[in-house]
């Protein structure tokens, strides 16, 4: 087993190492590719693996470094604007990558590795090796909970700001349905649509849709690379805390299911910036119940001939047919929620891994 006691030389340079990382990782988003993007989900992944393998300071330097790195690099691909706009864009990209991607990552992470001696309540991050003591540790729940309010305050913040650079939010709709149109009509062209569609009916559709996809895609996100980043740590014999039983723990608090009801009501009832943060906060949670769906599924099936198979089909029509699949699993989530259906069949069910 290695080392679980990283020497501080060996914990700066690895946060360096990290933060570099990360950068590149979230610059890549500018190839427009389906590889690129792919490696830009992994962004907030070396972060992580800062704050769980090596504790809060080296992440806070990871977290430091990928933003200065975002910054230079922004100045590098943006050679033959003025002075001015360049820095401004560099700015900008740096704080974009800060405050959606690297502070997420950082306190989702920090969260994950605290723990706190059973009957105490200081909590506080351990190394790898305080594992084997009797410690209480930062429930699934929490992490959830946390990662769906990170997410629907990102896609927010990121609205609010769109809508105020452009005049409001009926001029940034107008705007942004503008630019989407023209390239929908292209694609259209001569196909005979039902009536009272068009292309602009559509790129407004595809536009007010795109706030909640990016909540409910931030929660997925970080919620793939906190567990990514977890199981390398646990490799690397740093995990500061016994690996979870994911199918059984995770979930979301009970009265979240009210605020979905409440927030999904909102979207559809309401109109306005107001429909559209409420559209947010439903997505975020519609996810963080489908995550919770899955965990269902997970565990509910535990002692079952055919789950391998079962599991599979699950996930390759979950890749196949995205986003579709979410909407049943996410009930699935709800009923859970509602229910306590893992714990109905607790005793019933053989735990394994």
């Amino acid at each position: 087993m290695k080392n679980p006691f990283p020497t501080l030389g060996t914990s700066i340079a690895a946060a360096v190492g990290a933060g570099i990382a990360s950068a590149i990782l979230f610059s890549l988003v500018n190839q427009v590719t389906v590889v690129a993007i792919a490696l830009a989900y992994l962004s907030p992944l070396p972060i992580m693996i800062a704050v769980l393998g090596f504790g809060r300071i080296p992440g806070v330097i990871a977290t430091a470094v990928a933003a200065l790195t975002v910054f230079g690099i922004a100045i590098i691909q943006q050679p033959h604007e003025g002075r001015g706009a360049i820095l401004d864009a560099a700015a900008l990209a740096g704080l974009t990558f800060v405050l959606s991607l690297g502070l997420p990552a950082l306190w989702l992470s920090f969260l994950a590795a605290l723990s706190r001696p059973k009957g105490s309540s200081s909590w506080s991050i351990t190394v790898g090796a305080g594992r084997s003591f009797a410690r209480d540790y930062c429930p699934l729940e929490r992490l959830l909970t946390y990662g769906v309010a990170i997410s629907a305050t990102v896609a927010v913040a990121g609205t609010l700001y769109v809508s105020f650079r452009h005049g409001g939010f009926a001029a940034s709709l107008d705007l942004a349905e503008g630019a989407v149109a023209p390239a929908l009509e292209g694609l259209i062209g001569d196909l005979a649509l039902p009536r009272g569609i068009d292309a602009h009916s559509i790129a407004q559709l595809i536009v007010l849709a795109t706030p909640p996809a990016v909540a409910a895609s931030t929660l997925l996100m970080l919620t793939l690379n906190l567990w990514l980043a977890g199981r390398v740590a646990e490799v690397s014999g740093r995990l500061p805390r016994p690996w979870p039983d994911i199918p059984h723990e995770l979930g979301l608090p009970r009265t979240y299911a009210l605020v979905f009801v409440a927030a999904a009501a909102g979207a559809s009832f309401i109109g306005g910036v107001a429909a559209l943060i409420s559209a947010i906060v439903a997505a975020a949670l519609g996810m963080g119940f489908a995550l919770q769906g899955l965990a269902v599924i997970h565990d509910l099936s535990r002692g079952l001939r055919f789950r391998t198979l079962l599991l599979t089909l699950v996930y390759v029509s979950l890749a196949l047919l995205m986003p579709w699949p979410l909407v049943p699993v996410a009930v699935l989530g709800l009923l859970d929620s509602a229910f306590s259906l893992r714990n109905r069949r607790q005793n019933k069910i053989s735990p394994k891994p």
